[in-house]
């Protein structure tokens, strides 16, 4: 016989009404989601281009899908199935009605609007009434994987939030659950691979943890297997005939790793500005070290397995995979979107209740207030960028060398973060100036540099498999001059040749024999090449100093 003491408790009311704090009408919960969206969004009025790091790779890459015939000269276009399409399938259609750089900062927004829309609705659909809880969501929206500009995996996992309501939805409809998470996934799939992992994850564990409130029988487990192994079937068979599986033996799992793993999980909810990092981490410690102590946090049967499973899943995922890095970070913000949804807010200690909410409430005016602010003094550097790169001419090539390749923790070093600027420099591509450094890659996005450009880029991102992280006046002069010795038709094809310095903290000197300084930029320093006779003389000289260097005992 079924267990009947949770069976059908997928609703049940609590035993006593929760006062209005936790439990809210839906008119209410719609008042504060759109006051909340208000308040996350008040950033993006302060830039026509968010300052996130590979936003700039994107916005390039939209133009280039949206106007392809502008850019045949450098790029090529090569569709297939592959897991990370979200913006290249819905910008460039926007920016058939708007320009390009608005329907980028479009796409951003809706992942804002889905990820918190999706926590409530995921919420309200496991324990039946609205909740102030899942709006703690409002506080992880900006987190470095925003920071880095992951868009793509950022609307993967709201679509992942949404997904995982409906499968919950369809709890006593099996097959139609299989049905729809079947076209779910196949959804998130095209949007990103890694939130589909956690999709299929926390939908597994949930059927998992229903199937155990249950007498097991071989129906029942087919009507719990169904629903959580059938939505698998048609991304796996298109990851299989993806440019992507090519990638497939390229993973990290680093198992033993477990205070790197934990430090980046602290590190996700980070964005770079000290005041609105540190208010955010110790608000959310507290708060959560609070509840738990109080008892003020509940869960239902059902979805306990996946609770106790987020951690695990986290601590034991790759650090990258498929030539895709930043897993940790990308999972342990799954879960940190989707425990506010899962748990329910007992209601207890109300007056001490009512001061966490305010609390963490100011915390998250505080945060937006930061994040506006450093955003309106990051537009001014990008407006600066654009202005100087404007001035390159067409049909010229701009490499980059960056001092630093080690990614400074923002624990460690947040200005780095605050904005990040290391690929700003791709915006010159809009002006019709060839940067090798673009992060195209196959089974990856699906525009790629023509054969031609392509020994370019291989050179330009060899410099990231150099032996030290940071490089000496010696390793970039070296690096000129080898980029000519194995270019040396760099003349020829291009209309000028153009390097740009990536030293934020100046540690390299100015002085390039060969070149003519440009421009000094917030992160850079921007160079033209005009004696390619002094780099071919400094070349050996460099080439034997380096080695020299690198011989050198106790050098970092």
């Amino acid at each position: 016989m079924p267990n009947t003491k949770t069976v059908n408790r997928y609703h049940e009311p609590l035993l006593q009404p929760a006062p209005a704090l936790l439990s809210v009408s839906s008119a209410r919960m719609l008042a504060f989601w759109l006051i909340g969206m208000a308040l996350a969004t008040l950033p993006f009025y302060s830039t026509l281009i968010p300052p996130l790091s590979q936003h700039f790779y994107n916005l390039v890459r939209m133009a280039i899908l949206a106007d392809p015939t502008a850019f045949t000269r450098d790029f090529v276009i090569r569709w297939d199935p592959m897991p990370d399409l979200a913006m290249d399938l819905t910008v460039p259609w926007l920016a058939s009605i708007m320009p390009v750089e608005q329907a980028a900062r479009l796409f951003i927004l809706i992942n804002l609007v889905l990820l918190t829309s999706g926590t409530v609705v995921l919420s309200w659909v496991i324990n039946g009434r609205w909740s102030v809880l899942p709006l703690l969501s409002f506080l992880f929206v900006y987190n470095r994987i925003l920071v880095r500009g992951y868009a793509n995996s950022l609307f993967a996992l709201g679509l992942a939030l949404w997904a995982l309501a409906a499968h919950v939805s369809l709890r006593r409809m099996p097959m139609l659950r299989a049905l729809v998470s079947s076209f779910s996934a196949l959804a998130i799939y095209l949007c990103h691979l890694f939130p589909l992992g956690l999709f299929v994850l926390v939908a597994g564990g949930w059927e998992l943890g229903c199937l155990l409130q249950e007498r097991i029988t071989l129906r029942r487990l087919v009507r719990h297997a169904a629903p959580a192994l059938l939505p698998l079937v048609f991304p796996l068979v298109l990851l299989v005939i993806s440019s992507t599986s090519q990638h497939s033996d390229e993973i990290t799992f680093g198992l033993l790793r477990i205070r790197e793993k934990l430090k980046l999980c602290l590190e996700v909810l980070m964005v770079g500005n000290r005041l609105g990092d540190a208010l955010v981490i110790l608000g959310l410690g507290g708060s959560a070290i609070l509840a738990v102590a109080r008892g003020w946090l509940s869960c239902q049967p059902e979805w306990r397995v996946t609770v106790l499973a987020l951690p695990f899943v986290v601590v034991m995922a790759p650090f990258s995979a498929f030539a895709a890095y930043n897993i940790i970070e990308r999972i342990a913000l799954g879960a940190v979107f989707l425990l506010p949804a899962i748990l329910a807010a007992r209601p207890k200690d109300h007056r001490l209740q009512c001061w966490v909410a305010g609390g963490l409430s100011l915390v998250f005016v505080i945060r937006i207030a930061t994040v506006a602010a450093d955003w309106r003094a990051a537009d001014q550097i990008i407006q600066t960028y654009r202005t100087t790169l404007s001035t390159l001419q067409p049909g010229s090539v701009l490499f980059q060398f960056e001092r630093d390749i080690s990614y400074p923790s923002p624990l460690r070093d947040p200005a780095w973060w605050n904005p990040p600027l290391d690929k700003v420099v791709a915006l010159a591509t809009l002006n019709g100036v060839l940067v090798p450094k673009l992060y195209l890659k196959l089974g990856q996005q699906p525009v790629l540099y023509n054969p031609d450009n392509t020994p370019l880029r291989e050179f330009q991102i060899a410099q990231l498999n150099r032996p030290r992280p940071q490089a000496s006046d010696t390793d970039l002069r070296a690096w000129l001059s080898e980029m000519h010795d194995r270019f040396p038709d760099l003349r020829s094809r291009f209309s000028a040749v153009y390097i740009a310095v990536f030293d934020p903290h100046r540690r390299l000197t100015s002085d390039l024999p060969g070149t003519r300084l440009i421009s000094t930029l917030p992160g850079h320093r921007l160079y033209e090449i005009v004696d390619w006779t002094a780099l071919d003389a400094c070349y050996d000289t460099a080439e034997a100093q380096r080695d020299v260097d690198c011989a050198a005992p106790g050098r970092q």
